[in-house]
Order: structure tokens, then sequence, then C-alpha cells
């Protein structure tokens, strides 16, 4: 066991400690939680969120840190639970304001650097840590414990203070057969629930769900089955950090005499990391460069491929619209999509594999399919086994939207906790911990902030905007009627715009714009019409065209009308 860090002085009038959700409750996503003792500040997780159908223009979404901004002086480091999106993803955008100690362990480390490789950023402050490592931050001391998801090295976090000790529980579930072989350690949750708990943070995503999860380990014979019934190229998606199912279908991949080929920036970033750190154990020659798939036959191909919630720039997108350079659909190829959508992405999820499904692409999902997918997140045994363990004063469920919040409440209030003991706030509000109670006082600032990237696909010079507030580069409206039928240009273009351009004495580069999307709608007119994709197309062709007339960055909202 080794210590980190610097220790500071603790101030032992220490009466309470403010706990601020930024991201992560009444929301899947965007994880990001402040702990803030006197003089002393630990944030846990930085996660992105998923734009909805009301964000046009927008690639993520992040946590709001206007609180932080003149408390840097205090923070004293960043603790991450695991390497997906949702808690580490917004590292890259906030990190660089903020530039302190980020403390997390091995794989997920890994996964943080090539985020910050990507983004041109140093890499220094990113510190491995392992499972008896103890954290000496300020009034706060950190340890960690191993759980069970569907990313290998996700931990518990125990945060013990003057207060008393806190632990929070992001992602986990209870897998005696994991993939990776990390089983949750439920001895040292029944360690720490002896020796007393005030507060007990815990995921609840899936507490709808009865029961107990099927183990990870299910899912590989599923994988295996369309693997055998494709006659053509089977494409996998799923999370780009799902380590476990990448190394199921590499599995499946070498069994049935595939090779395996990887398509989108997320995917091949992470698979790269997961194999250099000795996370996946790949057999010699399975792994094929993309360029390579059209050397092999069909029969023999398997594409780890990103977009699995329907992502209108992903790879898998651009495939289905015969945009991608290396992967080309083909009757008889299969997509499996192994990952159910998160609540903002159902309707471009259902729109992706509806797309593909008229191109006579065979479809998996869970709809249909049984042990396609399961749930890196505990089922409501599950969490009723992890409570019982910890025994907790206090509970706080969190990454799952409100109605899990109140599902939650009415399953523990059943079990015998107090109302006023299972605690249900909103992003920004604060919390007070104090030896004798948990309250909420008082609310800081945390709305959305928004994303967005000039290219096709992953983000790669990205700016940050708030889209609430569009005061400096205005709105460029797209009206474009389109065939019902053929989804061919039925009549003239119309550009408005609001804020960008004067229309009278811009005509020239309106003109310009409009012969941009036109030649964008006739590219894709050889593909069934996937109206989001085709947005998403004219979003980025005119994005791109005006920034480099004008150097500005207005907001564009395309507006197809069938007639």
């Amino acid at each position: 066991m080794k210590s980190f860090a610097p220790k500071f002085s603790l101030n032992q009038k220490s009466q309470a400690l403010k706990l601020i959700p930024l991201g992560g409750v009444g929301d899947v996503t965007k994880n990001m939680y402040v702990y803030e003792l006197d003089n002393d500040i630990i944030i846990v997780d930085c996660g992105v969120g998923f734009p909805d159908e009301a964000m046009p223009g927008v690639d993520l979404v992040i946590p709001d840190i206007t609180y932080l901004r003149t408390k840097k002086e205090k923070i004293r480091a960043i603790i991450i639970t695991h390497g997906h999106d949702d808690h580490i993803g917004g590292l890259p955008f906030i990190w660089p304001e903020l530039q302190v100690p980020i403390y997390t362990q091995r794989l997920t480390a890994g996964f943080i650097r090539a985020k910050f490789t990507e983004h041109n950023l140093p890499k220094d402050k990113i510190f491995e840590t392992k499972l008896d490592d103890v954290l000496k931050l300020g009034a706060f001391t950190i340890s960690f414990y191993q759980v069970s998801h569907s990313v290998p090295d996700s931990t518990g976090i125990v945060i013990k203070t003057p207060i008393g000790t806190i632990i929070h529980q992001a992602d986990f579930k209870i897998d005696w057969t994991p993939v990776s072989g990390q089983v949750t350690d439920v001895s040292t949750a029944a360690r720490l629930g002896a020796e007393g708990v005030k507060l007990l943070l815990i995921d609840c995503l899936r507490v709808e769900k009865p029961g107990f999860n099927k183990s990870e380990k299910s899912i590989e014979a599923t994988f295996e089955k369309a693997a055998l019934e494709t006659k053509g190229k089977l494409l996998v998606t799923t999370v780009s950090t799902n380590v476990s199912r990448m190394q199921q279908a590499i599995n499946v991949a070498y069994r049935s005499g595939r090779k395996v080929a990887l398509a989108g920036r997320s995917f091949e970033n992470n698979f790269q990391v997961a194999r250099d750190l000795g996370y996946l154990h790949i057999p010699p020659g399975v792994v094929i460069a993309s360029e390579a798939i059209k050397s092999y036959a069909a029969s023999k191909v398997l594409v780890l491929i990103a977009g699995a919630q329907g992502q209108p720039g992903s790879s898998l997108s651009r495939a289905a619209n015969g945009e991608h350079k290396q992967v080309k659909l083909m009757p008889g190829d299969a997509v499996l999509f192994s990952a159910d959508p998160i609540p903002s992405t159902e309707s471009a999820q259902n729109a992706l594999i509806d797309s593909l499904t008229r191109q006579n692409i065979d479809v998996y999902y869970s709809a249909i399919t049984s042990d396609l997918h399961v749930s890196g997140h505990g089922a409501s045994d599950e969490l009723k086994l992890m409570v019982n363990l910890i025994k907790p004063e206090y509970l706080l469920p969190i990454g799952g939207t409100f109605r899990h919040m109140k599902v939650f409440a009415s399953m523990f209030q059943e079990m015998g906790y107090a109302k006023d003991k299972i605690l249900i706030p909103e992003d920004g509000d604060v919390l007070v911990v104090s030896k004798d109670r948990v309250s909420q006082d008082g609310k800081v600032e945390a709305k959305n902030v928004f994303v967005d990237g000039l290219g096709i696909g992953d983000i790669g010079s990205v700016v940050l905007r708030d889209r609430q507030v569009m005061s400096e580069d205005g709105v460029v409206i797209v009206v474009v009627p389109v065939d019902q039928n053929s989804g061919h240009l039925e009549g003239e273009i119309d550009i408005l715009s609001r804020g960008f351009v004067f229309e009278k004495t811009s005509a020239e580069l309106l003109e310009e714009a409009k012969k941009i999307v036109s030649a964008a709608l006739a590219k894709d007119s050889k593909v069934i019409a996937d109206w989001r994709f085709i947005r998403h197309n004219i979003e980025n062709n005119l994005g791109e065209y005006f920034y480099k007339i004008t150097e500005r960055r207005p907001l564009i909202l395309p507006v197809i009308v069938e007639v």
C-alpha cells in the first residue's frame, strides 16, 4: 500500500461537507460530482452526455464547471471510477481549465492518455492507482475496491472525511464469472459497512429490472450464432470502451475463421490501449487493417465498428449510408447491436436499425434477439445486496433518470429506509453532509454546455459553445424540399440567415451554399434516405464552407420538407 499526493493541513473545525452533482443525477450521462470540505475539493468523474433531437448541431454535452472556476486553488484531484465516456469523456474539454492531478486505475488511465494525446494535452498529471493505494488529498482520504462492470478496472471509491465515510459507487454489477475475471469485492463492501458509512452514492440505472443480470459470459454464444448464420460480413457494434465485448467478438472470430477489422477512431484507440496494456488476448494473425477488408471473402470478416447509439456521423452510420471508405455493406451482411440505447439516443438507434433493414441487411438487436446485451449495471437484487452489505445511513441514487431514482427510492423505503434518508437531488443542488444529517442547502449553476466539431465522425477540431447563447455567430436555416417517395430534391433550396450574414448583401455566399447542399443531396441519393445522416452531412459541409469564408460558425438547422 502506498500514499499519493501532497498532504494539506486539515481544519479540525470542519462541521459539514458539500456534495454537488454537476451531472449524473436525473441523467444517465455526463457524470461529475464535487466534494468540498473547508479548503479542499475533490471531483469524482468527468463525463460527457449525448445530444437528443432537440440539440441540432451538437456533438457532445459536458457538465458546467462555473462553480469551480473561482475555486481552482482548492481542487486537489479528479478521481475517475472507470473508463466509460460518460465518466471520462469530459476530461479533454474541462481538464485544461483546471489542470489538477487525475487518479484512476491502469486501463482507465490508458484511455485518458489516448484522449489527451488526440487533443494535444500533456499527460504528466495522469496517475495510475492500484486497489490497495491510499490517496491523502487534504481533508479527504481516498481508497478503492474492485467491482464488475463492462469495462475492466472499474472501482468503488471510498471517501473518508472528519464528517464520516462516503462511498461513491458508480456503475457496477454483481457478476461472479465476468469476462475480465474482476469480481465485485463484496467482502470489502461488508467490512466498510461494519465500520460505518454515512452516505452511499450508488448506480441506479437498472433498478427496474428484477433479480440479477446474467453474466457477461452469456453473450459469447449469441455472437457465435450470428457469426455462423451470417453469409457475408458480420459487423459488431457496442460501446467503444466495452473491452469485454471486444474480447468475446475476437474469440468468436477466431473460432469461426473470421478476421477482425476495426472501424471508428474511438474503437481503434481504445482497442489499441487495451491491447498494449494486456487487457485483450488476441491470437496471432486475427486482426487486420480496415483497408484489407476487401482482400478477404465477406464470410471471413468480422468488423468491430463504432456507432452503437446510432450517432449520425459514426462509422456505422456512414457504412449504412454508403459513405465509409473501407466498410461497404452488401446483401448477406449482418449488423449486431450489442448495446442498448441510452434514453437520449433511442430514436437515433431505431432509425439506423430501420435504415439497415430497408437495405436487406440482417440486423440483430435486443428487441428481437435474446442474450445480445447484458447490462453492466446492477439489477434490483444486485442493488439490494450492495446496500445491505454497506448499510449506509443515507442513500443517493446516481447514473439514472429521475424515473430510475424514484423507483430506487420506493424500493428501499419498502426495505425500511425512511423517506428522508434517500436523497433525490437535481444537477447543481448543494447537499450538505454533517455528522448528524444530510440536507439540501442551495443550488449552483449547472446548465448543459455543448460541444460541436467540424468534420464527419469523431470530433476533430473541437470548439466549446453554449448553443443557448447564439449572439455571436447566428443561425442559418436550410429548407430542403424533397420528394416523399424518391427522396430526391423537389424544388429550390431556401437558405435563411439570422444573425450570421445580411441576406441582401451576401447573395453570392448563400447561392454557393445552396450548391453545396444540392451536391450533398446528390451524393446521398444512391442510398435509401436516412434524414438524420443527410442533415448531419449538410451541417458539416456548410459549416466547413462558412468557416472558410467568414471564420464564423453559425448554428445550421437543416429542415427536410417532404412534398
